[in-house]
């Protein structure tokens, strides 16, 4: 059974206080535009200047940037739950006319049918309860709208997935399909989305519809704060500490694996670039 360290809010928040401070450096390390301008092909019919866009698990503001250059204009709501994240998101000019709300994703403090579209990156697996957040997005999404998520697939390499696993969930394209299909999206399509530096290293870009007829699903409210909640938060706290710990060891090794990887294979593809050039020389 994998531990999956970070699929819990506590601990992701913990782990954004730290990585927010380097996020915006390490980032290209790990994802690309380019990988997110090919989930956001997926969008049926594209996304325009006039449109209200979601980016649920914003960050700092990496999708919501790509959003603006598609769509100049487009009205943006960045939301996560790390403080930290998305003041960070604040301080880019691009995003001064933005909204900013600092929420749980499987509980939106947002009114029904209020966006065009829903789109994320990089956050769906990190909600312990995926269907619930996807039905949170299917809520506030008017019919016909759409909701993309990209995010990560389970690595192949043994040794890799074991890490991974410890350090979050990564799930399989199965199961994102499924989590889709359980949530009540029709329309559900996907598509494999990689880095140009390592083609074989895929994610997956998953979107679909709130369609004619899509049962509106009702609005998940934040439990309430309760005596009993609060002890047994404070009992299962060394549990959480112990599994944050883990989660850190295994990306203390996962994440420069990734770096070194992604480095060599920035170099390789500068290389066949700078040949390409010489030989249409």
């Amino acid at each position: 059974m994998s531990l999956e360290g970070l699929c819990s809010e506590r601990e992701a928040r913990w782990f954004y206080v730290g990585w927010s401070r380097v996020y915006d450096a390490m980032q290209p390390f790990f994802t690309s535009d380019e990988m997110r301008e090919a989930g956001l092909d997926l969008l049926p019919g594209g996304i325009n200047g006039t449109q209200q866009i979601l980016d649920v698990g914003a960050g700092t503001g990496t999708l919501s940037l790509q959003v603006l250059k598609r769509a100049p204009g487009a009205r943006l709501t960045l939301l996560d739950q790390s403080a930290p994240m998305l003041d960070r998101a604040k301080l880019k000019p691009a995003l001064e006319g933005a909204t900013f709300v600092l929420a749980d994703a499987q509980a939106l403090p947002l009114d029904d049918d209020s966006f065009d579209a829903v789109v994320s990156s990089g956050s769906l697996y990190y909600y312990p309860r995926p269907v619930a957040a996807l039905r949170e997005q299917l809520r506030v999404v008017r019919p016909g709208g759409s909701v993309l998520a990209m995010g990560s697939l389970q690595p192949k390499p043994r040794l890799i997935r074991l890490l991974a696993t410890t350090f979050n969930r990564f799930p399989t394209e199965e199961q994102y399909k499924q989590w889709f299909a359980d949530a009540g999206f029709s329309d559900v399509r996907a598509r494999h989305i990689s880095n140009p530096w390592n083609a074989q290293q895929y994610a997956l870009a998953i979107c679909g519809t709130k369609g004619p007829g899509t049962a509106q699903p009702a609005r998940e409210l934040p439990p309430p704060p309760t005596a009993g909640r609060t002890l047994r938060s404070l009992l299962w706290l060394p549990v959480a500490i112990g599994r944050f710990g883990l989660s850190m060891a295994a990306f203390a090794l996962l994440g420069p694996l990734q770096i070194i990887n992604a480095t060599i294979g920035m170099r390789k593809l500068r290389q066949a670039s700078a040949a390409t050039g010489e030989s249409a020389a």
